[in-house]
This record gives C-alpha cells, sequence and structure tokens, in this order.
C-alpha cells in the first residue's frame, strides 16, 4: 500500500486487511510524504506484521510502490490503494487458487465501485470468458489494481520501474507478465474500488497525460505481438478514442 494525504481512508483499508480471514499476511506501507495526519494514523499500526516507510520527500505512487517491492519477502503479492477495501475472504481465496494453478501467474477478482458515503455505485464484472480476456486486455485496462495477487518472483524477472509512464504504471507492469504468463480473475466481489473527489486523476492535466499513456501501451501491445485477427478492431477503435480524446480533451 501506498498513501498520499490519505487521512480520510488510510485506516479502512488498512482495518480490511486485519479482518482478513488469512492470517499469514504482512502488510507494508509506503507513506508518500503526506502532509495531512496521514503518518500519526497509519504509525500507529506499526507491528510485527505492519511494516511502516514514511518518506522525507513526495515521490510520486509510481517510485512509492517500486519502494514497497523492495521489502516483499512473501510468496505472493497483493495490491491495495489506501481508499480501496479488501473483502475478508480475499487473499484466502487467491492463495488457494495460486496454489492450486501453477500455471497462473496472477489472480484478479471482480469489484465493485462505492462513494466516500459508502453506497456501492456499480458492480464490475469481469468478462468470465478467458478468450474474451485475452482479446480486451492487450488493449484495455479491465483490472482493478486492488484486486490483484501475483507470485512475487515476478518483480525479479520483469522491471516495475519505467520512468516513461506516470500514472499506468500497473496496468504497464501487468501486461509486460500478460505477454508471457496466464491471467485468471475469480467471479466473485472480493475488492471494493472507492471513488472520490480528490482522486488526482480527475484532474483535466492528469486525464491527458492517461490517455497518453493508454496509446502507448496499444502501441506496445501490437509491437509485442499481442494484436491479431482478434481483436484488431478493438484495438483500432480504443486506438481511436484516446487519440481523440487526447488532442481535444
Amino acid at each position: 500500500m501506498t498513501v498520499y494525504n490519505g487521512e480520510k481512508y488510510v485506516e479502512k483499508s488498512i482495518q480490511s486487511v486485519k479482518k482478513q480471514n488469512y492470517h499469514n499476511w504482512k502488510l507494508i506501507i509506503v507513506n508518500d510524504n503526506s502532509n495531512d495526519s496521514t503518518k500519526r494514523i497509519i504509525d500507529k499500526y506499526k507491528s510485527n506484521k505492519i511494516k511502516i516507510i514514511n518518506l522525507r520527500k513526495n515521490l510520486g505512487a509510481y517510485k512509492a510502490v517500486d519502494i514497497a517491492t523492495k521489502f516483499i519477502d512473501g510468496k505472493y503479492t497483493a495490491f491495495l490503494d489506501s481508499d480501496d477495501i479488501f473483502h475478508p475472504n480475499k487473499l484466502s481465496e487467491q492463495v488457494k487458487f495460486l496454489e492450486k494453478n501453477k500455471e497462473v501467474a496472477l489472480v484478479a477478482t471482480w469489484y465493485k465501485i462505492f462513494n466516500n458515503k459508502g453506497i456501492f455505485l456499480r458492480n464490475i464484472k469481469i468478462t468470465e470468458s478467458e478468450s474474451e480476456f485475452n482479446r480486451i486486455y492487450p488493449c484495455l485496462n479491465i483490472i482493478c489494481n486492488s484486486s490483484v495477487m501475483l507470485r512475487s518472483r515476478l518483480f525479479e524477472l520483469y522491471k516495475f520501474y519505467d520512468k516513461k509512464i506516470i500514472y499506468a504504471y500497473d496496468y504497464n507492469f501487468f501486461l509486460k507478465i500478460f505477454k508471457e504468463y496466464k491471467f485468471f480473475v475469480l467471479n466473485k466481489f472480493y475488492t471494493y474500488y472507492r471513488v472520490h473527489n480528490n482522486q488526482r486523476t480527475k484532474l483535466k492535466k492528469i486525464q491527458k497525460i492517461i490517455f497518453k499513456e493508454n496509446i502507448y501501451h496499444l502501441n506496445w501491445s501490437k509491437k509485442n505481438i499481442l494484436i491479431n485477427k482478434n481483436n484488431i478492431i478493438f484495438y483500432y477503435w480504443r486506438y481511436i478514442i484516446n487519440y481523440f480524446k487526447f488532442y481535444f480533451y
């Protein structure tokens, strides 16, 4: 978990980890030099199971996550944004699945979108078809970052930090893995994704960067032969949409 000025929501996110039915977890929290009460809130949770890293300089979410990965010592790694929440069964079900399915590198879940009042707005059911997922994913990130669990050894095989990427760092990393390994999505709502007005990605200038990064990833997928006869039309459709949004948003 990385957090920047997350005083409103970070405690509930931490509590959702502590309430997991799976108990063999370790939580690494990187505080990206928050200037609100975040540090005071998270420091009280420091223990053998929760490691707190308080940065002296704001580095941005990408670099903060990269720092967190240096402290991973477990077999599996899950991500949790500091305003999202885990269902109590999330970790146990994902560990169980990865233990049984050695050919799968990454497992995600369906997720629910809710607002800062706790009201659920949408249920996101990612396609149940493996072929449909493989068609869509090279062109569009349909996975919620907080829903992911992957095998930790992948951090040794693939470079996480890419200075060309500012916001879509999760998709950038996952695509590299997807090129070589199998993904799976559990058809359960084990992740709750919060939307609120303080999210930086809502800003117009950041939206422009995101559209640009979407185009970059589309080109990457095409270059790495993830685009074929099954998704070429979808590829061009996504490319045109992001191109026009970038120049006219």
